[in-house]
């Protein structure tokens, strides 16, 4: 698994890469947000990933018990995971470089504006769209393979997850062992995390459809500055949201956790012991991802 997981990273990277490469290079003084051909890459990249990840969600695998380890993830989960990672950082770099808050060309934010003349703004706009790029890619990949599973509370927290898994068990110190294969704790972060990329999205489409559709019947001056303005204060929130999941990790030292996102397993002992609901499910086959 670990050479499927390296395997995954350098395809990723290699990707972003030759995106950065070319934004900076050949690419250089052509915006690709305005260009009609690049416009269809964003549609070919949510179609995709919506394709690729039903066929996942319908073929994958379930976790399972072999021997001393635990399967927890699976290569689709690296795909989805890297992908949609690698491009929100390039989001995050791309987006402080072309500078957030601004009015009258000037940021009303600390950070400055890094990109301000022409020849600066577009080949760092076009490492947006490559971002852009993958993060659809593995944003949607995602959400098709987790439909197509039907596991719907494998990341949907009940009530007793946010009261006794999250507030109860990080901030009053009480006991709690009901954990499944996700934890409590990031079961509950994930609603908020994807409501704000949801936000990111529908900002972002009508930012992008600014560059599609032009000229008096386009989208309006007034609509765009609001999607604008709001697509920047949900990108702090993503930066603040990214900090305290990494902040987390570390602190509570969830290392096993964390391992996995690089070998795929957890050992079986450890699962036993602090995934007891996941363990239950694995070791009576009601285990459905």
């Amino acid at each position: 698994m670990l050479k499927k997981t390296l395997l995954v990273l350098f395809v990723l990277l290699t990707a972003l890469g030759v995106g950065i490469y070319f934004s900076y290079t050949s690419l250089k003084l052509i915006p690709l947000f305005d260009n009609r051909n690049a416009q269809w890459g964003i549609i070919a990249s949510v179609v995709i990933g919506l394709i690729l990840g039903i066929a996942r969600g319908r073929l994958k695998k379930k976790n399972a018990i072999k021997g001393e380890v635990v399967t927890r993830h699976g290569v689709g989960s690296f795909i989805s995971h890297w992908a949609t990672g690698f491009g929100i950082f390039l989001l995050i770099y791309s987006g402080v470089m072309l500078g957030f808050f601004i009015m009258n060309g000037k940021s009303i934010w600390f950070i400055p504006v890094f990109a301000q003349t022409f020849t600066q703004v577009v080949p760092v706009l076009n490492v947006h769209y490559f971002a852009v790029l993958m993060t659809l890619f593995g944003g949607f990949f995602f959400g098709a393979d987790y439909i197509a599973t039907r596991d719907w509370m494998l990341l949907i927290p009940n009530m007793k997850d946010i009261i006794q898994g999250f507030i109860g068990k990080y901030f009053l110190r009480r006991k709690w062992e009901a954990e499944d294969k996700y934890m409590s704790s990031q079961k509950g972060a994930f609603v908020p995390f994807a409501a704000i990329g949801i936000v990111m999205f529908i900002t972002g489409a009508i930012k992008v459809a600014g560059h599609v559709w032009t000229g008096p019947d386009g989208i309006s001056a007034n609509t765009l500055g609001w999607a604008t303005v709001i697509h920047d204060v949900f990108m702090v929130f993503t930066i603040l949201f990214i900090l305290v999941h990494v902040g987390i990790v570390v602190m509570l030292k969830e290392w096993p956790a964390f391992r996995s996102w690089f070998s795929g397993s957890m050992s079986t002992k450890f699962v036993e012991h602090h995934h007891p609901v996941w363990y239950e499910k694995l070791t009576t086959g009601k285990n459905k991802s």
